[in-house]
């Protein structure tokens, strides 16, 4: 039975507040009953709770904004994670990756879930807070982004915008981008998107930047980047051939954009996670 807990807040044993991490908080905490915490400010909070070192011994709650509520094992804890991420930068990283054009996305209530990749993703978290932050803030930025996606793509809703005015102009940029999508090794021109969308070309820029805060030039480049990203995890194939299903002229267009748009070539993409993980995650 789920039933919020009466004894105060204590401290956690590990957090990731003294290392900068501004796209998600991590703890770590003897109990779920030690990591209530009396904060009115609006947080998704995903807790990993562990009875023993072995992964088959643990459970997952995702419990939505403003519920600070968890159950109360009778067993001694190993652990519980918790991992906090507001509202804001869950909508923001969506938007980024496509995930929404309209409207509101929020991850939805989940108790008692078994999800080997969610795990480890935190039991990632947890160790780098144990090696004291030591791989730096790009990998730390990374494994918040692996983390706030996959959860957008396996546990998320979509909250439609009720409104009369704009609703024509919000199916034709969500079928715009559907296309981006679906034709992203092509070299897409704008006046094809502006056909699509039955729009001037101006307009559509203005309209599209209005959704989703970027043209559709770098909309079209950051969804290249999101599936080149999900194509280097799964280790299958090299980046040359990377480079031409995801759009680009050459491996070194690729590159450069890729640097630019993420801070690391996509060689030092892969080898950053190839000693962690030798399939995709997502």
């Amino acid at each position: 039975m789920m039933e919020k807990s009466s004894s105060a807040a204590s401290q956690p044993m590990l957090t990731s507040d003294r290392f900068g991490w501004d796209k998600l908080r991590v703890s770590q905490w003897g109990s779920p009953e030690q990591a209530l915490d009396p904060s009115t400010e609006p947080r998704y909070i995903v807790g990993i709770h562990c009875t023993a070192y072995y992964e088959n011994y643990y459970t997952i709650h995702m419990t939505p904004c403003n519920e600070s509520i968890f159950c109360p094992w009778g067993r001694t804890s190993l652990y519980f994670l918790k991992i906090e991420i507001t509202p804001s930068v869950i909508e923001q990283v969506a938007r980024e990756a496509g995930f929404l054009t309209e409207g509101h996305i929020q991850l939805e209530r989940k108790f008692h879930v078994k999800d080997s990749k969610l795990l480890q993703l935190g039991l990632w978290m947890l160790e780098e807070l144990q090696n004291g932050g030591t791989k730096g803030k790009i990998y730390s930025d990374s494994l918040a982004n692996m983390m706030i996606i996959y959860l957008l793509q396996h546990y998320s809703i979509v909250i439609p915008r009720h409104s009369t005015g704009g609703s024509s102009a919000n199916q034709e940029i969500a079928e715009v981008i559907q296309y981006m999508r679906e034709n992203l090794e092509e070299e897409i021109q704008l006046a094809e998107l502006a056909s699509k969308a039955n729009m001037s070309q101006s307009h559509l820029i203005r309209v599209f930047k209005q959704q989703t805060g970027f043209t559709p030039h770098h909309y079209l480049i950051r969804l290249r980047i999101e599936r080149s990203k999900f194509l280097i995890r799964s280790g299958k194939i090299g980046l040359k051939e990377i480079a031409a299903q995801v759009g680009f002229a050459d491996q070194g267009h690729f590159t450069r954009v890729f640097k630019r748009e993420t801070g690391l070539t996509p060689k030092l993409f892969a080898q950053q996670f190839s000693s962690k993980s030798n399939h995709a995650l997502y």
